[in-house]
């Protein structure tokens, strides 16, 4: 019935058979429901299926904005979960109702995702120099000029989206201690190379597995015992700072994974330690002291922690807030920890105080959360 009034909507009044026609004025209740009604049915609708919404009908067409209208579209739903990889489908999993939707994106295959932001992939082929920016849902295109091929980074991000004028890429890696940054702006056709060295020569600062954070102008990132490094990149002077933290001593040699997320004006970090509990524990960088502060409830934020891109949403659906959702599964369900538990949680309402006695537990480590924010771009892929 739904297709066919999609159908109905999109044709001429002479194009229309008159059997769909009859069938049509039966069906007519369908642009007379509430937009109250409406705006419920459209929190449910993947955002996939939100174009044909929008051509059911003018009624249903009014209740949802366009694309370009809608820069962080869709504010209700959450995070999805790209999985990808060299033997499997290309799959998302959208952890609100637990399904996973498989998709054809020829553009993911044998590639590696470095991270994702507003609304776009940065992904590199071949030998890792080959790099470009991806819209996942438009499959729109923008290729960059290559890394040089002396340098590999081990993390990279960027700061806006590709489209605007002050974008910027930037890629990091340790050389001998030091901190090697490289940059390249929107319009530039190749990358500029700067080392910065801290003057906190004596601490050794080994890059964790997760991409650092853009916050006012300063990119933030973890050390793989939990340590905080902080650069302003285009001030070469002073600008790269580390910050030791004392972590419970119990703790400081369990340090298993560790990632960072802004979370409106806060910092917060999420470790996982190893041992009999796999402990996850969450901090708030206090900005005075430049050292973290556990807390122990998030309130209605939700955190969906991955190494390559992390987000933290204001749920406004009720249940999923002070919860933190990793890239695990049991099986085909997905798996989130929750802080008033203090226990991991399967769909099926079980509870674990270790991962590892889910019996069917698969961690995709290099699983990226994407979040749509839909951008209308017309004509030819546009260029950098």
């Amino acid at each position: 019935m739904m297709s066919e009034a999609i159908l109905v909507s999109t044709l001429s009044s002479s194009e229309i058979p008159q059997e769909l026609r009859d069938e049509k004025k039966e069906d007519d209740s369908w642009s007379s429901l509430p937009e109250e009604l409406l705006s419920l049915m459209l929190s449910r609708v993947y955002f996939s299926d939100y174009p044909r919404f929008r051509t059911t009908c003018v009624s249903w067409q009014r209740a949802s904005p366009p694309l370009e209208l809608t820069p962080h579209y869709p504010k209700y739903q959450s995070p999805c979960l790209l999985l990808h990889g060299l033997r499997r489908a290309i799959e998302f999993f959208n952890p609100m109702y637990n399904i996973t939707y498989k998709t054809d994106i020829s553009e993911l295959s044998h590639i590696t995702v470095y991270s994702f932001n507003h609304g776009w992939l940065l992904m590199g082929s071949g030998d890792g120099h080959h790099t470009f920016f991806l819209d996942p849902f438009t499959k729109v295109k923008i290729e960059i000029p290559n890394i040089p091929s002396n340098i590999t980074f081990s993390r990279i991000c960027f700061t806006s989206s590709p489209t605007s004028l002050d974008c910027m890429v930037i890629g990091f890696t340790i050389i001998l201690g030091d901190l090697r940054v490289g940059i390249i702006k929107r319009g530039e056709e190749k990358w500029t190379i700067e080392d910065f060295r801290s003057s906190q020569f004596w601490l050794r600062f080994h890059l964790s597995d997760c991409n650092p954070i853009l916050h006012n102008g300063w990119y933030y990132c973890l050390d793989t015992a939990g340590n905080l490094g902080v650069l302003k990149p285009e001030s070469v002077r002073d600008s790269w700072h580390i910050y030791p933290q004392r972590l419970p001593w119990k703790l400081r040699d369990t340090l298993r994974q560790c990632f960072i997320v802004e979370s409106n004006e806060d910092i917060l970090s999420v470790f996982v330690y190893c041992g009999g509990d796999r402990r996850v524990c969450v901090y708030k960088l206090d900005f005075s002291k430049m050292v973290w502060e556990r807390i122990e409830d998030l309130g209605n934020r939700t955190l969906y922690i991955s190494n390559t891109t992390s987000f933290s949403i204001n749920s406004t659906i009720r249940g999923m807030g002070n919860k933190i959702f990793f890239p695990k599964f049991n099986g085909k369900d997905g798996v989130f920890y929750s802080l008033a538990s203090k226990r991991y949680h399967t769909y099926d309402d079980d509870a674990y105080e270790n991962p590892c006695e889910i019996k069917e537990l698969k961690e995709f480590v290099w699983a990226t959360w994407v979040l749509p924010e839909f951008a209308l771009v017309s004509g030819e892929d546009p260029k950098w």
